[in-house]
């Protein structure tokens, strides 16, 4: 039986996603209670990762079990057993063809930023006030449609392709909060976190919009070295 499970998690406390050897990671806590639910080692399959500190408001997984389930019931008996920075919002019965990372269509990031400092959001989001945001939108315009976005990732060479395609790009001003969702059909290891941090600094004056035309153009890989905290993203939606 193949299990479609869709939950959310604050990564506040967490070395990312991804189980790694003595640290304390989303996959590894799910794991973990979910073996203890079916006497079994389960192996849970997600939509990608997510970096130490980066949260997510519906990722999504599959796994596999050798015997029928009620998954409502199981639904209650994992979050019974989850801290509670993690919760399952639903789990359902799929295709056995089903992948959560193969068969995903597109993901939605969504990039938080608080223009006014505030205690309780410290951990949630990145505390910056915009002076021009006529030119950030400007600036966020260049990224949309397909780019080779290799020098808006991370050092390593991550990808053998690192053609993108963003479908949406949109700002939204709420209160204090600048909402940044980006929507595209593949994400890079901290490329949101660039591509935000590189508006950053345009905002600043420390770049120009030539920049980014230049960087999402170059021939040679020329790393950006600027990147946003790990605290102000979410892994929104994954589309199927």
């Amino acid at each position: 039986m193949n299990l479609k499970m869709i939950f959310s998690y604050k990564g506040s406390n967490y070395y990312g996603y991804a189980k790694q050897p003595n640290k304390i990671t989303i996959q590894g806590i799910i794991e973990e209670n979910l073996n203890k639910i079916f006497q079994e080692k389960i192996t849970i399959f997600a939509s990608g990762r997510t970096d130490k500190w980066v949260h997510a408001i519906n990722q999504v997984a599959n796994f596999h079990i050798n015997k029928d389930i009620e998954t409502n019931s199981l639904t209650y008996k994992l979050n019974k057993l989850l801290p509670n920075d993690i919760y399952i919002k639903n789990i359902e019965v799929v295709d056995e063809e089903f992948n959560s990372r193969l068969s995903a269509k597109s993901k939605t990031y969504l990039y938080l930023i608080n223009s006014k400092y505030s205690p309780f959001f410290e951990d949630l989001s990145l505390n910056y006030e915009f002076n021009n945001l006529e030119l950030v939108e400007k600036g966020m315009k260049l990224f949309s449609g397909k780019h080779n976005f290799k020098n808006f990732t991370g050092k390593k060479l991550d990808a053998l392709n690192f053609i993108r395609e963003i479908f949406f790009f949109n700002l939204e001003k709420k209160d204090d909060f600048y909402l940044f969702k980006i929507n595209g059909n593949g994400f890079m290891t901290y490329m949101v976190r660039k591509i935000i941090a590189t508006l950053i600094e345009l905002d600043k004056g420390n770049i120009s919009i030539e920049f980014i035309k230049d960087s999402l153009n170059k021939e040679n890989r020329d790393i950006v070295t600027y990147t946003a905290s790990p605290k102000g993203l979410y892994l929104y939606d994954v589309l199927y």
